[in-house]
C-alpha cells in the first residue's frame, strides 16, 4: 500500500513539473505557425512576433468602414527572418478555412500579416488575432473577390508550398 501511495505521489509530481496538470487554456498555444516545404515546423509566440520588423499600412477592406491603419510583419519580412525562401504559401484560419498566397504576390506587394488594427491588439471576434491584409487602396488591381478571399483572418498557420 505504501509503495502505491509513493507511485501515484511520483506520477502526480512528474505530472505537475511536465505541466499536464495545467487546463488546456493555461497551457500557450503558438501565435503562429509557419511550415517549411520540408515539413519542419516554427511556432512563433505573440512577443516573437511582436519582435520582427514592423510595418503599417492604411488601406480600406469590404469589413472595415472607410481607411483602417493595420500594423504588424510583412509576409516576405517573416520568411526572410526565418531564413525561408519565398513561395507560394497556403495561410490556414482557425475555421480551417484555407487560401493560397502566391509568391508573386508576396513579392509584388506589402502584403501583412496585422496583428493591430487602428493601434489594438484584434481579437478573435474581430478578425484577430492575426489577419493578412493586402493593400487594396494603393493598387486598383487587387479589388477583387479574388484577393479578398486571400485575406484570412483568424490566422493559425502558414505552409509553403
Amino acid at each position: 500500500m505504501t509503495k502505491s501511495i509513493l507511485r501515484s505521489l511520483a506520477v502526480l509530481g512528474l505530472s505537475l513539473l511536465l505541466g499536464l496538470g495545467q487546463p488546456l487554456a493555461a497551457r500557450a498555444a503558438p501565435y503562429l505557425e509557419v511550415v517549411a516545404k520540408d515539413g519542419t515546423t516554427v511556432s512563433l509566440d505573440k512577443a516573437q512576433f511582436a519582435a520582427l520588423p514592423r510595418t503599417t499600412i492604411v488601406t480600406e477592406t469590404p469589413w472595415t468602414e472607410g481607411d483602417s491603419r493595420f500594423s504588424g510583419v510583412l509576409l516576405r519580412d517573416l520568411l526572410a527572418a526565418l531564413k525561408l525562401p519565398v513561395s507560394a504559401v497556403a495561410a490556414r484560419a482557425l475555421n480551417d478555412y484555407e487560401a493560397t498566397i502566391p509568391a508573386s504576390d508576396i513579392e509584388g506587394y506589402d502584403v501583412l500579416i496585422a496583428d493591430q488594427l487602428n493601434g489594438k491588439a484584434m481579437s478573435v471576434r474581430e478578425k484577430g488575432p492575426l489577419w493578412i491584409i493586402y493593400p487594396l487602396s494603393a493598387h486598383a488591381e487587387l479589388r477583387s473577390s479574388d484577393t479578398e478571399a486571400k485575406m484570412v483572418w483568424q490566422l493559425l498557420r502558414l505552409t509553403l508550398q
